[in-house]
């Protein structure tokens, strides 16, 4: 370094004010000037001091996602390696053994590793990937931009230095601008507020923001609620149609279902991990059969229920909703469980208390490309059966798709199973524990039958197969409440009459 040079920086070192680290460069630039003899080109010397803002690379790991859940399949991943992310942007879909979550980003900052593939097991507490992320945040005290991004004004436009590329970076540091951050992030606000939309159904997408950066506050939340918007009716719809829908081609399904299979070409055994779906299934049906249970057949005849077909179509076709008879189902069992309240209840693990629920939170079992789900529909008690509908196309379109949220497979009281939509018509249905009652309702036939009168006609009939927890449900108390049902089916005015 020449002895010019070295002086310079003598002269501006007590200049800067900030105690970061700074580099120093010479640029030599063309200058002309005039003289007796005409335009002579000299070099001017100028110096420049470019902020250098240096990284802390932190772990982001997988935290405790609740219900007890331990472990995690990564099913998809939404960065790479490179990419800048911002709080609340979504870092990958993972699978736990009840539902699918997707992990949510709590940092600003650039991707540096990802820990973990697809289908790869991640316990809690471990890295999920690595952020590089700035050494300290922007103070009141500091909020004023450092001289770096003013040199640019004295810049000439027309001749960019290498020192542009590092004093753009600083742009990253403004994460208050609104407008471009929300083109990435879907919902900016806090798990608490996430939650509390859950419980009341609510859209978060359709709550106006008035929290710093577009952030829904629990105050937006509240006005949104007592405002009147019905959780209930028009939102459960918006919110199906805004789930991201993933089409998966048939031959991956295929490939997915069969992959466990031997392959006949290979002759040999394969062997796959029990993971995912299946591993749900594993433990709630391991859980299921430590219990003792009975089961009771019943045969309803619904002949007033098929006459309603027609109606039941244009009152759907009003209400732009696909109105079948598993709703009015679903609303007669709610019913029934008014006057039979120890059928919807919980036992605890022991067996030496039994909790019946106020609120009737109705699983549907649900067959899927992914495997057998259960997810259920919460406070049927309150739902008209318009509702409930609405209700079942969104779980269907989520199962569909796997994007079962957690809610929406906890916290079920009583479950039905419909197995005459593959064409079944008995079954013995396993318990979904804790839960002390599950139905499952076959196909509906055409018989003969005889009236009271003693003449034959064509019955539509359809069967149903209880089973109770026998520690705490005797088989007369699930036939009483089976009769019950059957009075609300075979009669559907009865029901009608009770309905608030």
């Amino acid at each position: 370094m020449s002895v010019a040079l070295r002086r310079s920086l003598t002269l501006l070192r007590p200049l800067l004010q900030r105690p970061s680290s700074f580099t120093t460069r010479a640029c030599l630039r063309p200058l002309t000037r005039r003289s007796s003899v005409g335009p002579i080109r000299v070099l001017r010397k100028d110096f420049h001091t470019t902020s250098v803002r240096a990284g802390t690379v932190v772990p982001f790991k997988l935290s405790d996602i609740g219900e007890g859940i331990a472990e995690v399949t990564i099913k998809e991943w939404y960065v790479e390696v490179g990419d800048e992310v911002a709080q609340f942007d979504n870092i990958c879909e993972v699978q736990s053994d009840k539902a699918t979550v997707t992990i949510t980003c709590r940092y600003d900052g650039i991707i540096k590793a990802v820990h973990f593939e697809t289908e790869d097991l991640c316990r809690v507490g471990q890295a999920l990937v690595d952020i590089e992320i700035e050494d300290h945040l922007i103070s009141d005290d500091d909020s004023a931009p450092p001289p770096t991004p003013a040199e640019p004004a004295l810049q000439p436009p027309s001749s960019p230095t290498p020192s542009q590329p590092i004093t753009t970076s600083a742009a990253p540091v403004s994460p208050v601008v609104a407008a471009p951050v929300a083109e990435k992030r879907e919902i900016l606000t806090t798990p608490a507020v996430r939650k509390m939309a859950a419980d009341n159904r609510i859209d978060l997408s359709l709550v106006p923001a008035t929290g710093k950066g577009g952030r829904i506050t629990k105050d937006d939340l509240l006005s949104f609620i007592s405002s009147g918007s019905s959780a209930s009716t028009s939102q459960v719809k918006v919110v199906a149609q805004q789930q991201p829908v993933t089409t998966i081609p048939t031959a991956q399904i295929w490939n997915n279902t069969l992959s466990s299979q031997p392959s006949e070409q290979s002759g040999k055994d394969v062997t796959h991990e029990i993971k995912g779906i299946t591993k749900v299934m594993v433990k709630t049906m391991t859980a299921a059969q430590q219990v003792p249970r009975f089961t009771f057949h019943d045969e309803y005849t619904v002949n007033s229920l098929i006459e309603m077909k027609p109606m039941l179509k244009k009152v759907g076709q009003e209400h732009k909703v696909k109105l079948t008879f598993m709703p009015f189902i679903i609303k007669a069992c709610s019913q029934a469980l008014v006057e039979f309240p120890m059928i919807n209840a919980h036992v605890n693990s022991d067996c030496t208390a039994i909790t019946y629920k106020a609120a009737h939170n109705i699983g549907v079992a649900t067959d899927t490309p992914h495997g057998l789900m259960v997810p259920n529909i919460k406070n049927v008690q309150n739902l008209s059966i318009i509702d409930i509908a609405r209700e079942l196309e969104r779980l269907k379109v989520l199962s569909e798709n796997n994007k079962l949220s957690t809610d929406d497979v906890t916290g079920g009281t009583f479950s039905l199973s419909n197995v005459g939509a593959v064409g079944g018509t008995y079954a013995s249905p396993m318990l979904v524990v804790p839960e002390v009652c599950i139905g499952a309702f076959g196909k509906i036939q055409t018989k003969p039958a005889f009236n009271s009168e003693g003449e034959v006609y064509a019955a539509s009939t359809m069967c149903i197969s209880w089973s109770g927890d026998h520690r705490v449900l005797d088989g007369a108390t699930v036939a009483r409440y089976s009769n019950l049902l059957r009075s609300y089916l075979e009669d559907p005015t009865r029901l009608m009459f009770l309905l608030k």
